[in-house]
């Protein structure tokens, strides 16, 4: 009677602890803590993508909490930032590299402490030892691609031959800026054309025109002009300018102009047919999709395949579309 007796208490005791660790899970999951690992606040997309993922985070079920850290373009410091949301235990993090390589060791803390990894508007470099559980963010490919494609298409329809490309490059480090790169030459080969050369501007607009200006003296034939984002164009604005080649279209001395992201300048420049294509930074797209998969991800979700977003293409003729105007996040 008295083992009988045990054995029913032991019973009761095993249901118990499993009961509460089963309520202490359910109530952990009622919130869910993302660290966010963010090279710094200095540009409009860095700011307005966690502006965006705050306001979807606030509207999400289960309510996702957001740690923010800034490394103010350090990488040490991200890294040391990383370690630092490592220790408070959080549930997921998100980072936005700076170093698409470098980031992989902490990537690699992270999933050693059995934290999930969600890579965000910049991907770990394919290369890289550690890579992030999963990637949401821009088809940096398409971006280039898309609008170098758009503007090789019209100057065949114009029968405009094509003299060669000189390319705007963005940060070396950067995988979205490796990304274009391939883009472009995706999109150059398709058409027989020839990259003349790769300016790194570093996503500066005073390093861009820089390495811009004595390129246009080394090729004066060179009649197309691709950079890796709208940030820079201000600078290359004025080179062009001060090279006789700032003309719009359909002037014989246009020279035909793809970039990316669609900022406020980009359309300006579109309205004014300097600019003959600019493919979109979906920064809104990017952000609720991210909100969505973090649930799924901290909840220990394995996935196989990364989330692209590949924005449309604006051209002149389709700027003011009001779709389009409704995609536009930075105005």
């Amino acid at each position: 009677m008295r083992k009988r007796n045990l054995l029913t208490i032991s019973m009761v005791v095993v249901f118990i602890t499993v009961t509460l660790g089963f309520a202490g899970s359910s109530l952990a999951k009622d919130k869910i803590v993302v660290g966010m690992a963010w090279p710094g606040m200095q540009d409009a997309v860095w700011s307005t993508s966690k502006e965006l993922l705050e306001k979807f985070a606030a509207k999400s079920d289960p309510p996702i909490e957001l740690v923010f850290t800034a490394a103010d373009m350090d990488v040490v410091k991200q890294a040391s930032d990383i370690k630092d949301l490592i220790s408070r235990e959080v549930d997921v993090v998100l980072v936005f590299p700076i170093d698409s390589k470098a980031i992989s060791a902490s990537v690699k803390d992270c999933q050693d402490a059995g934290i999930p990894v969600m890579s965000f508007l910049r991907q770990v470099h394919t290369e890289a030892k550690y890579q992030a559980d999963i990637f949401v963010g821009i088809d940096a490919k398409w971006q280039q691609y898309s609008s170098a494609k758009t503007v090789f298409e019209k100057m065949n329809k114009d029968n405009v031959p094509i003299k060669g490309v000189l390319w705007v490059s963005g940060d070396l480090r950067d995988e979205n800026s490796r990304l274009r790169g391939i883009g472009l030459k995706e999109a150059a080969d398709e058409f027989g054309v020839k990259i003349l050369q790769d300016l790194p501007g570093n996503w500066d607009p005073q390093q861009a025109a820089e390495k811009l200006a004595p390129a246009l003296k080394a090729y004066p034939d060179a009649n197309v002009l691709a950079i890796a984002s709208d940030v820079m164009m201000s600078g290359v604005v004025q080179v062009l300018k001060d090279a006789d080649k700032w003309y719009p279209y359909p002037n014989p001395k246009h020279m035909f102009f793809s970039s990316v992201d669609v900022f406020a300048i980009g359309v300006e420049m579109l309205r004014k047919k300097y600019l003959d294509a600019d493919t979109l930074f979906d920064v809104t797209g990017m952000c609720k999709k991210a909100i969505e998969i973090i649930p799924r991800l901290a909840a220990g979700e394995k996935f196989t395949e990364d989330i692209k977003i590949k924005g449309p293409v604006y051209t002149p003729e389709n700027v003011d579309d009001p779709e389009l105007q409704e995609q536009l996040w930075m105005k």
